[in-house]
């Protein structure tokens, strides 16, 4: 939960330079602030949103250079698809893009200087990185399973701890059996419990805090600042000696 353009500074990343294979971006990379249905005091435009987003994970990829990265869709990411079917007719709605994930990733994106009648072309990251043999994978998906562990960021929310990862369990449960461990976006929570033999995680989130307004007033727990470190054998089940969840103060 980057939640771009209020993300924090890159440097907390790191400790763990040369130790990643695969990068999961758990959901809310990018906030998309101006699509919200919050009311707002400022707007940021989207466009604007788009070009940082894509310029942080750039230098995110180069910096911890991992063999694969696997970004997942959240909420906010999914902002930008009801915005535009709110406002467009279905016809046009067949050439829009579901996310700015979309265009980040797979597809690339032009931003318009209507004033000074000028364009720039944003190339796909998956392009960006296909000559340093980096896989970089969005489907458009809200969860990923990566060996045992299964990444999701869901649209549901509970303000209890570790209570949306129950449902989000109990969800995939009824769905595929086979796997040991859900790691959970969304929550801005920072957790791990066992329960029926399943590893249960709230990663937290990598924003600041202070600048993200929308539950100002509705009483709801404060965020927490973190990541999640996971380590896995062979047969993509978790290490727990080398697993640990990064807490930032």
């Amino acid at each position: 939960d980057l939640h771009i353009p209020f993300h924090l500074p890159i440097d907390i990343y790191r400790p763990y330079i040369g130790k990643v294979d695969t990068l999961v971006l758990n959901g809310d990379l990018e906030d998309c602030q101006s699509c919200s249905r919050f009311s707002k005091k400022y707007r940021i435009d989207v466009d604007k949103e788009m070009v940082m987003t894509r310029e942080f994970l750039i230098e995110l990829i180069h910096m911890l250079t991992p063999k694969k990265v696997v970004v997942v869709k959240g909420n906010h990411e999914h902002r930008m698809g009801r915005y535009l079917s709110d406002r467009l007719n279905e016809d046009l709605m067949s050439i829009m893009p579901d996310t700015p994930m979309d265009l980040i990733i797979n597809d690339g994106f032009k931003v318009k200087d209507r004033i000074n009648k000028t364009e720039t072309w944003y190339s796909p990251i998956a392009e960006v990185f296909k000559d340093e043999d980096i896989e970089v994978s969005y489907t458009g998906e809200w969860y990923r399973k990566i060996g045992q562990t299964i990444f999701a960021h869901p649209l549901s929310y509970s303000s209890g701890m570790l209570k949306t990862t129950e449902k989000a369990v109990n969800h995939f449960l009824r769905k595929d059996r086979d796997f040991e461990a859900v790691v959970l976006g969304h929550t801005h929570k920072l957790g791990s419990y066992i329960q029926g033999g399943i590893k249960m995680f709230e990663q937290g989130c990598c924003c600041d805090l202070n600048k993200l307004d929308y539950n100002d007033g509705y009483l709801t727990l404060p965020g927490q600042n973190g990541y999640l470190y996971i380590c896995q054998d062979k047969n993509g089940k978790i290490i727990d000696d080398c697993t640990k969840i990064e807490i930032l103060n």
